[in-house]
């Protein structure tokens, strides 16, 4: 079984609201999309921001900070 046995739930270009949950060993922030690993670069734990997804690994993707979100009800 390969890693393209699992699908990935995000894309290149896509772009998602997600909440920080954690903070890496280098300083970006840990969110997830659909349990899937998504590392936010100047994100802060707790925030939740606007991304875009810049590159997409067989675990992880990395998202570039489009904006932080305010209280959504």
């Amino acid at each position: 079984m390969s890693a393209e046995d699992t699908p990935v739930p995000v894309e290149e270009g896509e772009e998602y609201v997600v909440d920080v949950e954690d903070i890496g060993e280098e300083g970006d922030g840990i969110a997830h999309v659909e349990d899937f690993v998504v590392l936010v670069p100047d994100a802060k734990m707790g925030d939740q921001v606007r991304i875009e997804i810049d590159t997409v690994q067989d675990e992880f993707a990395v998202a570039e900070l489009l904006e932080h979100e305010t209280d959504v009800e």
